[in-house]
């Protein structure tokens, strides 16, 4: 929503979430990624025109790679690990290895 207000924009907001680096990383299985629909490649191409994304590799890298395999997952995918899985493995690692973009 950044075209509508500038208030409403976050200049250095983090990513901590699961990104398509993360799916082999975390071995997330094939059955837990959710295939992106046209609207989300539309999206993601969109996204790879905003400056913000431009002007920050790291999450160009991330969308293209996601738009690459077609794929997206949503943070409840690390479920399959179990249900205590997120607070106590993966974003504990996160946060500890300032694994976020």
């Amino acid at each position: 929503m950044s075209y509508d207000s500038a208030s409403l924009t976050t200049r250095d907001i983090k990513w901590l979430g699961v990104r398509p680096t993360d799916f082999k990383k975390y071995n997330i299985p094939e059955e837990c990624l959710i295939p992106m629909t046209p609207a989300d490649m539309r999206t993601g191409e969109l996204l790879l025109q905003e400056d913000f994304i431009k002007q920050n590799e790291a999450w160009s890298q991330e969308i293209r790679l996601m738009l690459k395999l077609k794929k997206k997952a949503e943070i409840q995918a690390l479920s399959v690990y179990g249900f205590q899985y997120l607070t106590q493995v993966y974003l504990p690692q996160k946060i500890r290895a300032a694994d976020w973009i």
